[in-house]
């Protein structure tokens, strides 16, 4: 007696072969078999006729760290069919802490979750944050990666410059426990202070204890604009002399005046990879990206923390010489726009143009937004449409690229609704199946596939996840390749997918008929 039977479904199973029809049996968590099973007996039986059933997909970057524990229902990632999802990227996480480092980063935690100052943050190591997670339950699996940023700041604050030999020291004790704790590897962002002051020899340092333990480097590299194709040549350097694996987040060229160079930068990764350097990168399907609005201010005023950044911004003197840098950096503010800002005050200009916002408040849109920064106390998001579609085809068709979104779990209700974010959170995968498979075939659905799920699972040492396979996990995923449809737009983000009939994680189905049945299957995955 299996617990369901999917009949007389397409599958496409995470592997890049063709599709085939066949049927699907689900015993105890497991996949148990794959073929005819029309007399087979089972508690429930669901008609996959004209449905595509696919492996779960794996989100191979998110920042859902603490959306999770601020609403553990994972609506915006599991409705699209995202089974798991790699958290702590870009160098970002809210473990390991020290009782002195915890202040500033529960301040930093509203980037990565609204509603996360209301968490008890009653952790300090990697172990006890993974542990909360654990108790607190998720709709979905969780790959954890632990970030530079904490484990930096536990050894040496926020202080930009080289680490001295003690200080690195420090910074692979608290590397060992995280991977001890369960960490599958270790991601920088090397453009967020205090990751962006490490030089590379302090990242081959870790990225060695990272080999000690057979995890993963994944890297938001150095500059992803005119420093792209050196920021590249970086973190393969740290893969090669670590003999680590390398993950590349959102792998893209941003600026005008940079569009083709993703052409010349993943040639690189193709020669590490002739030379058995593994690396690989993530795509999200859009030419727009977001993040802290924080990124406009030149990285050498933050050191010393957020109140240090605040303070510099105060000083007449300072804010001209920031002001004069960031001008060479952002000197077009079209299609770059608020989508968050924690001040009930200014809360009437997320999701306007920063142009826009300037003339509301008669001042340039770069004073405008170091205003909203001073104002909000850092409290801020930002969207830029900055890459182009080109290149955006090429990676997601490129055979080293998975995809990612770059996203987290968000909900319509509830503090996770809060400001116009980027559509990302709730389009990704149905984006990827309508528009770049179904409208306009940048990839055949097999291939799609493989890149949502069998390629991550791989990449991740994931055994028992990624394909639809006897004695696999049952992490499914059953939708209509026809009609499956991202609804979420820029102006309008907080909209569920449609198409998307029923997921099912760890043989327990979290969403039927399109809506979420409260089930909470998902498990906190330990590296082994």
């Amino acid at each position: 007696m299996y617990d369901v039977v999917f009949e007389n479904c397409t599958i496409v199973d995470g592997t890049g072969g063709r599709r085939f029809v066949s049927d699907v049996a689900v015993q105890g968590g497991k996949i148990a078999a794959v073929g005819t099973l029309e007399h087979a007996e089972a508690e429930r039986r669901v008609s996959g006729s004209g449905k595509v059933l696919a492996p779960g997909f794996i989100d191979m970057h998110t920042h859902s760290d603490l959306p999770l524990l601020v609403n553990n229902k994972a609506e915006s990632k599991i409705r699209q069919g995202v089974t798991t999802e790699v958290i702590g990227n870009c160098g970002f996480g809210p473990a390991p802490l020290t009782e002195a480092t915890k202040p500033e980063i529960s301040g930093m935690s509203t980037f990565l979750a609204k509603g996360s100052e209301a968490l008890g943050w009653e952790w300090l190591t990697f172990g006890e944050y993974l542990d909360a997670m654990d108790r607190n339950g998720a709709a979905l699996n969780v790959v954890p990666l632990v970030g530079h940023v904490p484990i930096r700041m536990a050894a040496m604050g926020v202080q930009r410059r080289h680490a001295e030999p003690e200080e690195i020291k420090a910074q692979q004790q608290h590397l060992r426990q995280s991977l001890e704790d369960g960490a599958f590897g270790m991601s920088s962002g090397l453009i967020f202070p205090p990751s962006s002051y490490a030089d590379t020899e302090e990242l081959v340092s870790l990225a060695n204890v990272l080999h000690e333990y057979g995890a993963l480097y994944f890297s938001h590299i150095r500059g992803e604009g005119d420093t792209l194709l050196r920021a590249v040549a970086e973190a393969i350097e740290i893969g090669e002399r670590a003999d680590v694996s390398v993950e590349i987040a959102h792998h893209k060229a941003t600026g005008k005046n940079n569009w083709g160079k993703v052409h010349d930068a993943t040639m690189q990764s193709e020669r590490a990879q002739a030379r058995n350097v593994n690396v690989n990168f993530d795509v999200y399907p859009y030419t727009a990206g977001s993040g802290g609005l924080d990124q406009v201010v030149p990285n050498w005023a933050k050191e010393g923390g957020t109140a240090a950044m605040l303070a510099r911004l105060k000083d007449p003197e300072t804010y001209a010489q920031l002001r004069e840098e960031a001008a060479v950096s952002f000197g077009t503010w079209e299609k770059f726009y608020l989508v968050w800002i924690g001040s009930d005050a200014y809360r009437q200009y997320e999701g306007q143009e920063f142009t826009a916002i300037g003339e509301s408040l008669k001042m340039d849109p770069l004073d405008a937004a170091f205003h909203l920064i001073s104002e909000s106390r850092n409290q801020a998001s930002m969207l830029a449409f900055s890459t182009s579609e080109d290149d955006v085809d090429f990676m997601l068709q490129h055979p080293l690229g998975m995809v990612g979104s770059d996203g987290s779990s968000l909900a319509p209700y509830g503090p996770l609704s809060q400001g116009v974010p980027h559509p990302r959170n709730y389009g990704t995968y149905p984006r990827i199946l309508q528009v770049y498979v179904r409208e306009r075939g940048v990839l055949t659905l097999e291939q799609a596939i493989l890149k949502m799920s069998g390629a991550c699972a791989e990449k991740l040492g994931l055994t028992t996840k990624g394909f639809v396979r006897s004695g696999l996990d049952a992490d499914l995923v059953l939708f209509d390749p026809e009609n499956v449809t991202d609804n979420a737009t820029f102006g309008d983000p907080h909209q569920y997918p449609s198409g998307i009939d029923l997921v099912m994680v760890n043989g327990e189905i979290v969403v039927e008929n399109g809506e979420h049945t409260g089930k909470l299957p998902g498990k906190v995955l330990r590296r082994n």
